[in-house]
C-alpha cells in the first residue's frame, strides 16, 4: 500500500502496474472521504476525478506538461499526487492548504481560478506562449460539462478549433452536474453523445473481437462512423478531433486514450464520462448538489438559519404581496432557492453558469413589466459587471439584485471573497445599494426594492447564520427616504457601519469607547444625508467600518460629501483597502487585516 503522505511528485506513477494504480485510486478516494468530512470542502467533484487525475499524471509530465484545471476546486487528487497529502488536515483553514489550485503552493498549479469557464482561454494562452519562447511540453485543460457552457469557454472553443495547428488537449469531464444538474441545449447534446446506444455497444463489441492494428486502421474512419451513429457532434463541427466517450474510471482506457492524444498535433476534445461523488453513496446519487461542498461538523442553534435561506423565505412570503420572477445562475442550492423553485416553478429559471446572460435577460424581463429578482454570489457578480452597467444601471432598469456572500467568505479564499461588488456597483449610475443588519431589515428592504423603488436595487447579505426573528412581522408601507438608524446613542465619536459591522462596532464600544454613537447605515448609496449632516454639525469624530476592498465605498462617499459641504470633522476609514484576503476562518482573517473589534479598538484608542 502506498503511503500517500510520502508522495513527492507524480513520477512514481509510471512505475506502477495496472493493479497498483487501481489500489492507489481506492486509497486516494478513502483518504479524501476521511479528510473532507473533517475539514469541509468540495466532496463530489473530487471523488469523481480520482482516476482521471491519476491517468493524466501517469501519461504527462507535470509541470513541464501543463495540466490546467477549470475552476480549481476538483484538484484534491492533483494535490496528493504532487506531494501535498500531509497538509490536508489544514485544508481550507487559516494559513493551511487551499481548497483550490494555488500558485504559492506548488509549481504544478499552473492555473489558479475559482470561477468556471476560464481554463480553455488559459490553455490557448499557454500554447501560444510556448510557441513564442520555444518551450517544449504539452498543454492540457480539464473542464466540466457545465463549465464549458460558460461564455468565456465558448469564445475559446471557437478560436482554438479554428486553428488546426494548435496542439490543444481538452479533457471534457462529463458528469451531468456542475454544482447542481447541468442545464441547457449543450447539456442535451452531451447526453446524445454519451448515451447513443448503437454507437457505444458497437464500440465495445468491436474492441473485444478485433486486434489492435485493425482498430487503429478503423479509427481513421471515426468521423464517418460517428456521423452515421450519432448524426451530430458539435466539437468536430468546430474543428476538433473528438475522442470518446471514455469511461472516466477505467484507468487503462484513459491511459491509452491520453497516450494517443499526446501524439496528436491538432486540437483534440477527449470526452470522459465520470460519476460525480463516486465512492460515496449519497453523493453519487445526489442530483441537486447537496454534496458538491460540505462543511465541517458543527452544532447550530435551531433558531438560526443561513442568510441565503432567510432571503429565500422572505421572497417566498413576498409572493403574496407581489409576484416576482427569479433568474438563477447555477447557484440554486448555494443560495437555498430549491424550495422556491419547487413552490413557484413558473417563476424560477436556472440559466446555468451564465451570469452575463442572466443580467441581460433580467433587464429585458423588467423592461417588459415583470418584477425580477437576480440572486448572485458577490464573487460571481464580477463576471456580469459589463451587463449590469450597460443593460441595467445605464438604462435605469428596475432589477432587484441579491448579492449573497458579501464580505469575507472564509474557507474558499481570495477568488470567492465578496469584497469588490460595492466598489464596482457604486461607480454605476442609478444603482441603489443596501445591506441589512438582520432579517427584519432585509424584509423592509425587499419591500422597498419592489414596491417603493424604480431604480436598480441591490440588497447585499453576508455568508453566515442569522436569527429567524423576522417571521410574521408586518411591514410599514408608508413612504420614506433612504434612512439610517441610531443603534446606540453617544456624544464624542460616531461609529458608522452596516450589516455585520454593527455587531463588531458594538463590541468596540464595549471594549472601551463608552461615549460612542453607533449608526446603522443600511442605505449605502444613496446614504442618509440628513442624519449624516446632523452628525457632522455636532462636531463628532467619524469612524466608518466596512468589510470591503477598493474605492467607492461608503467612507469615500462620505468624504466627498464632507468636502463639498466644508465639514472639518476628523474621519477615520477602516476597510480592507487593496488587500487580497486569503482563505481561512473569517475572524482570523479580520484580525490579520486589522478590521476585527480588537484591532479597531486599539487603532481608535491611539487616535482619539
Amino acid at each position: 500500500m502506498i503511503d500517500l503522505q510520502q508522495i513527492k511528485d507524480p513520477t512514481f506513477l509510471k512505475t506502477l502496474s495496472d493493479k497498483e494504480l487501481v489500489l492507489l485510486a481506492e486509497s486516494i478516494r478513502f483518504f479524501l472521504l476521511e479528510a473532507i468530512q473533517k475539514t469541509g470542502g468540495h466532496l463530489s467533484s473530487n471523488l469523481g476525478v480520482v482516476e482521471l487525475t491519476i491517468a493524466l499524471h501517469r501519461v504527462f509530465e507535470s509541470p513541464n506538461d501543463a495540466i490546467i484545471f477549470d475552476v480549481g476546486h476538483q484538484v484534491y487528487t492533483h494535490k496528493i499526487l504532487t506531494g501535498r497529502a500531509a497538509g490536508f488536515e489544514s485544508l481550507r483553514q487559516t494559513s493551511g492548504l487551499s481548497g483550490y489550485s494555488n500558485y504559492q503552493e506548488s509549481v504544478h498549479d499552473l492555473w489558479e481560478s475559482g470561477h468556471a469557464g476560464t481554463s480553455l482561454s488559459a490553455l490557448m494562452g499557454h500554447i501560444k506562449a510556448k510557441a513564442l519562447t520555444g518551450t517544449k511540453g504539452h498543454s492540457i485543460a480539464v473542464i466540466g460539462d457545465a463549465a464549458i457552457t460558460n461564455g468565456t469557454a465558448f469564445e475559446a472553443l471557437n478560436l482554438i478549433g479554428s486553428d488546426q495547428s494548435l496542439p490543444a488537449l481538452i479533457v471534457l469531464n462529463d458528469n451531468q452536474m456542475s454544482i447542481s444538474k447541468s442545464v441547457g441545449a449543450f447539456s442535451k447534446a452531451l447526453t446524445t453523445l454519451r448515451t447513443s446506444p448503437l454507437f457505444m455497444s458497437s464500440k465495445r463489441f468491436f474492441s473485444r473481437l478485433l486486434p489492435g492494428f485493425i482498430l487503429n486502421f478503423l479509427s481513421h474512419f471515426k468521423r464517418a462512423i460517428r456521423v452515421f451513429f450519432q448524426r451530430m457532434n458539435m466539437f468536430e463541427d468546430l474543428g476538433f478531433l473528438y475522442i470518446g466517450p471514455i469511461d472516466g474510471h477505467d484507468l487503462k482506457a484513459m491511459t491509452r486514450t491520453f497516450e494517443r492524444a499526446k501524439r496528436t498535433k491538432r486540437p483534440v476534445v477527449i470526452h470522459v464520462i465520470t460519476e460525480k461523488g463516486k465512492g460515496h453513496k449519497e453523493a453519487a446519487y445526489d442530483e441537486i448538489g447537496t454534496y458538491h461542498g460540505i462543511s465541517r461538523n458543527a452544532s447550530y442553534d435551531d433558531r438560526m438559519i443561513s442568510w441565503s435561506e432567510g432571503i429565500q423565505l422572505l421572497l417566498k412570503d413576498f409572493q403574496e404581496v407581489k409576484m416576482t420572477y427569479v433568474i438563477m445562475p447555477a447557484m440554486t442550492v448555494g443560495t437555498k432557492f430549491l424550495d422556491f423553485a419547487k413552490t413557484f416553478p413558473d417563476r424560477f429559471l436556472d440559466v446555468g453558469i451564465a451570469e452575463e446572460h442572466a443580467a441581460v435577460m433580467a433587464s429585458m424581463m423588467s423592461r417588459t413589466g415583470i418584477p425580477v429578482f437576480l440572486p448572485l454570489y458577490s464573487t460571481f457578480l464580477q463576471r456580469a459587471t459589463d451587463q449590469i452597467l450597460n443593460d441595467i444601471a445605464r438604462s435605469d432598469t428596475h432589477v432587484v439584485i441579491g448579492i449573497d456572500r458579501a464580505g469575507i467568505a472564509g474557507e474558499d479564499g481570495s477568488t470567492h471573497n465578496g469584497l469588490y461588488d460595492l466598489s464596482l456597483l457604486s461607480a454605476m449610475p442609478n444603482v441603489v445599494i443596501t445591506m441589512p443588519y438582520d432579517l427584519l431589515e432585509a424584509k423592509v428592504l425587499l419591500h422597498d426594492a419592489f414596491l417603493r423603488q424604480t431604480h436598480p436595487f441591490v440588497i447585499r447579505y453576508p455568508k453566515g447564520l442569522i436569527s429567524t426573528i423576522a417571521k410574521g412581522i408586518p411591514l410599514d408601507t408608508t413612504p420614506h427616504r433612504p434612512t439610517w438608524t441610531v443603534v446606540e446613542e453617544g456624544t464624542d465619536v460616531c461609529l458608522i457601519g452596516y450589516g455585520p459591522s454593527i455587531d463588531l462596532l458594538k463590541e468596540v464600544k464595549t471594549l472601551g469607547l463608552k461615549a460612542s454613537m453607533i449608526v446603522n447605515a443600511r442605505y449605502i448609496k444613496p446614504f442618509d444625508t440628513v442624519m449624516f449632516d446632523e452628525i457632522c454639525n455636532k462636531g463628532m469624530t467619524i469612524v466608518v467600518h466596512e468589510e470591503a476592498c477598493g474605492h467607492g465605498l461608503l467612507g469615500h462617499m462620505l468624504l466627498e460629501h464632507m468636502a463639498k459641504k466644508g465639514y472639518k470633522n476628523d474621519i477615520i476609514l477602516i476597510n480592507l483597502g487593496d488587500d487580497i484576503v486569503d482563505h481561512g476562518e473569517p475572524e482570523d482573517l479580520r484580525a490579520r487585516h486589522g478590521i476585527d473589534a480588537a484591532s479597531v479598538y486599539k487603532l481608535l484608542k491611539g487616535m482619539i
